[in-house]
């Protein structure tokens, strides 16, 4: 231990600091021994700052017990409470506390710190070295906001590398076709994401997928499940390239995460679409501006929900002029400040406007649906896919 240039406090230099630990969230360090006088600790608690409690020590430096700053400045506001604290020692005000290694992992802590049946709204909790020598005191508020701040940053870097993946996706265009999509998170990271890769027989292989829940975990199978595509082989079949990805998302996530998805390839020669649609059911067809729903005779379960799936898979033709949209259940869904839905109705005119016009669909829809949110929140992860016959 290091003087702090006091006769009570002595603060606790924390050394090297290894790994999300628990120590790496504390920022309270100071000590008092047991048989200090309480008067004298407030009188030097009232000169620092931001010190909510103290740790108490033997002789040895062992952790005894807390004493709160704002419990001590209680008692000494009372009447005559100047001269109670100055016979009384700090060990008759010190509380037992709850004791974790220094060295033990933040969540660790967390799961015993964080608990929501109690009823105290400021909980702390002793760190120790493995003889039981105090290290430091760690408060609920101040793990809370160091697991915030890890939070932040956790999406943030998901967020970043998801943009990464989504902005890799192969350019997939030439005179006969072309593909293009969009996609945005509700939350900075989410659970939507498209796939486009040209084969070199000439045919285009593209998905889009929505996984179940936002945030990070869905991030995780957004990885996982675009990891797969970009490193699979499309051209022995979509049958093969979705059963293989639904059983390893089945062994890995055991049903608790799951997808729905419109896996597709194209063949510009013969203008033929082979799709195998996961639960997904939001596609539609324009044949010059009018909308068909495009469904397959045999519907599919989504993907992570049953090991040894095989696909069912449907081929319609395709005609010049035709376009198709694939979309996520979070664009049709979201609602305006009012309540009102979106819906299909709408998606389907606002495209079928744009096909008539001569414009974008998928640089036209994101304004049209932000408009209609009027500021309300964005719901759910929105995501498009346009597939273009020329």
């Amino acid at each position: 231990m290091e003087a702090s240039g006091s006769t009570v406090l002595t603060e606790k230099k924390p050394g090297r600091i290894y790994g999300p630990t628990a120590i790496k969230a504390a920022t309270l360090f100071w000590t008092a021994p047991l048989g200090a006088s309480a008067a004298a600790l407030a009188e030097e608690l009232r000169r620092l700052r931001n010190v909510d409690a103290v740790g108490i020590v033997d002789r040895d430096g062992k952790a005894l017990g807390i004493v709160r700053t704002g419990e001590l400045f209680g008692l000494l506001s009372k009447p005559f409470g100047r001269e109670i604290l100055g016979r009384m020692p700090v060990g008759e005000l010190m509380e037992p506390s709850r004791c974790f290694e220094a060295t033990a992992g933040l969540f660790e802590v967390a799961n015993g710190l964080l608990d929501a049946d109690s009823a105290e709204k400021e909980k702390f909790c002793l760190l120790v070295d493995g003889s039981g020598a105090f290290e430091g005191v760690l408060s609920a508020k101040d793990l809370s906001a160091y697991l915030a701040g890890m939070t932040r940053e956790d999406i943030g870097l998901a967020g970043a590398l998801q943009e990464r993946l989504l902005v890799s996706g192969e350019s997939v265009e030439d005179e006969r076709f072309r593909i293009r999509a969009w996609s945005r998170a509700a939350q900075g990271v989410g659970g939507d994401f498209w796939f486009t890769r040209r084969l070199p027989d000439g045919r285009a292989f593209f998905a889009l997928c929505d996984v179940s829940g936002k945030g990070v975990a869905a991030s995780l199978v957004v990885a996982m499940a675009w990891g797969m595509l970009k490193a699979g082989d499309p051209s022995l079949g979509l049958c093969r390239l979705v059963g293989e990805l639904n059983d390893v998302i089945v062994e890995s996530f055991q049903l608790e995460k799951y997808l729905t998805g419109f896996f597709a390839l194209y063949d510009p020669a013969g203008k033929t679409l082979e799709a195998a649609d996961m639960g997904h059911a939001h596609a539609l067809v324009f044949r010059g501006t009018t909308p068909k729903r495009l469904v397959a005779r045999k519907a599919n379960l989504p993907v992570g929900i049953e090991h040894g799936q095989r696909p069912s898979v449907a081929l319609w033709e395709m005609d010049r002029g035709d376009t198709l949209l694939v979309y996520s259940d979070g664009l049709v869904e979201q609602e305006s400040a009012s309540g009102a839905e979106f819906g299909e109705r709408r998606l389907a005119r606002l495209a079928a406007r744009c096909l008539e016009r001569g414009m974008s669909i998928e640089g036209t829809i994101p304004d049209a649906f932000d408009a209609f949110r009027a500021g309300a929140p964005q719901q759910d992860d929105v995501s498009m896919l346009v597939l273009s016959v020329l």
